[in-house]
């Protein structure tokens, strides 16, 4: 998963989490998402920003390959 506090920024911020292929919550700690841009770490703090423009779902396991991804629903509490 991605984010970007501005959506102008050329890099975002970072969660990856395994899937199962079975109905899944997941959980993320805004704080632990890192800066990378196309596929580096970049030397920024983790995010700590007050508001989100852009959420994005990706799939990085270089296969080309069906999927199916089905969202019940996104919040932050």
């Amino acid at each position: 998963m991605r984010i970007k506090k501005n959506r102008f920024d050329y890099y975002s911020y970072v969660y990856s989490f395994p899937t199962s292929g079975n109905w899944e919550s997941v959980s993320v700690e805004l704080a632990s998402m890192y800066p990378s841009f196309r596929g580096q770490r970049l030397d920024f703090s983790n995010f700590s920003a007050k508001q989100i423009q852009q959420i994005s779902i990706l799939i990085a396991n270089n296969k080309e390959e069906q999927f199916n991804l089905i969202i019940d629903e996104i919040c932050i509490q």
